[in-house]
């Protein structure tokens, strides 16, 4: 068994000329993502006006979570390889057809859905491969390799949004989605050059599990390592009011009642992802991560973020949004290290995939739920549905406070471990 990186102290990953490497295509593609994330709400926006719509698009990515654990097994089993460059040409062959039905003026609702579905299995099958080959690729410093990937990730959620906001008027949102397609090519090129993932090796003669039995092997090592899975119950709630359907929402309401134009929306976004970043770098920087403090800071800066939301105000609208994605941004940024920390890199994947089905399931509710509350009761109901779920992840830390430590705890034994020690 490979054990998960424990010490505090990791070189700079930057110092790796292969990581440089691996992190420019991975930023490029990101990038492009990040543009058409923006960008398509937008453009249905302008071919709909329906908040519904936009919605049930959204859900396309929550929904493609439900499918995680399954990928996460079949990654822990081939290895990351099975995911990256598949998973890259599914969501070029899904943008390019997307692309092309537009141009030819056929969209319609059904056929929109059908190749975003194809889009998003892609991002997730790509998403998949490369979070799990980190460990492999970058052994010494995995953890802080994983959380200044992270940090790059949200530096190309800021660069997207000002290519939405600078190139709308120029190439309209059928050039933002064929940059978006053409990023896809970045990260094969790294792969050519020779950045990848390590070939996964199996004993001779090794009798491996059925998908389902590696699931459930993945669920009783989660399950032992507390500091890992305290922070992934904790975050539940964090993750429902702070998903794709809840930026969705955010994007409705700021060009539906507050009647800010495209181009405003798309700098406010910028803006906010700029304390996005910030909350980012500062996980990525710290010597030592301290998962409690982190939870309790962003449950009650995000509670506290949506309640005021609620305001008449277009400005505190937005300087809420720019606290509410700080603090969320920290939050998602420690979730993701400390699988890569504290578990061990065989069951990496298969961690990734669960707390994905779990997360999953929850950002799920957020775009059907919130056109039901919006339709029945108002936009400030919707608010205050959020920041009273938000709330919840307050009750968690006051249940689990007592019996969470962030480093006493040793590191998951594998299940066949547990069998040879209790033999």
């Amino acid at each position: 068994m490979t054990s998960p990186t424990t010490g505090e102290t990791e070189p700079a990953p930057w110092q790796d000329r292969r990581f440089v490497i691996f992190a420019s295509g991975n930023f490029v593609n990101n990038m492009g993502e990040a543009a058409y994330k923006v960008g398509l709400p937008l453009f249905v926006y302008e071919l709909t006006g329906s908040l519904a719509t936009m919605s049930l698009l959204a859900a396309l990515t929550p929904a493609m979570l439900l499918i995680s654990p399954w990928l996460g097994a079949a990654v822990d089993r081939w290895g990351p390889r099975v995911f990256v460059v598949p998973g890259l040409l599914v969501q070029l062959v899904g943008a390019v057809s997307l692309n092309l039905v537009v141009l030819a003026d056929h969209v319609s609702v059904g056929v929109l859905f059908g190749l975003t579905a194809v889009i998003q299995l892609g991002g997730e099958m790509y998403r998949m491969g490369w979070i799990t080959g980190v460990p492999g690729m970058f052994p010494e410093n995995a953890a802080r390799s994983r959380a200044v990937l992270s940090s790059l990730f949200v530096t190309s959620n800021i660069v997207g949004p000002l290519l939405v906001a600078a190139g709308v008027g120029l190439v309209g949102y059928l050039g933002l989605m064929w940059f978006n397609a053409a990023t896809f090519l970045a990260p094969i090129v790294v792969w050519l050059i020779g950045v990848h993932p390590p070939a996964r090796t199996h004993t001779s003669g090794q009798k491996r599990p059925g998908l389902a039995r590696s699931v459930v092997e993945g669920w009783r090592v989660v399950r032992a390592e507390k500091r890992v899975w305290y922070v992934q119950l904790t975050a539940l709630p964090l993750h429902f009011v702070s998903g794709i359907g809840v930026l969705s929402f955010m994007v409705w309401y700021l060009r539906d009642h507050w009647h800010i134009a495209a181009s405003g929306v798309s700098a406010a976004q910028a803006v906010a992802n700029l304390g996005a970043l910030a909350g980012s770098v500062y996980i990525a920087a710290r010597a030592r991560t301290r998962p409690r403090v982190i939870l309790a800071a962003s449950a009650t800066v995000m509670t506290g973020a949506l309640f005021l939301m609620a305001l008449p105000s277009a400005w505190s609208f937005m300087a809420c949004m720019v606290a509410f994605f700080t603090v969320r941004s920290a939050m998602t940024a420690v979730s993701a290290m400390i699988i890569v920390k504290y578990l061990p890199s065989e069951f990496v994947g298969r961690a990734e995939g669960l707390f994905n089905l779990m997360g999953g399931a929850t950002v799920l509710l957020a775009p059907m739920l919130i056109p039901t509350v919006q339709g029945a009761w108002g936009s400030t109901a919707v608010l205050i549905m959020l920041g009273t779920s938000a709330a919840l992840s307050l009750v968690c830390l006051a249940r689990f406070w007592p019996r969470w430590t962030d480093t006493g705890a040793p590191p998951a034994a594998t299940p066949e471990e547990q069998t040879a020690t209790s033999q």
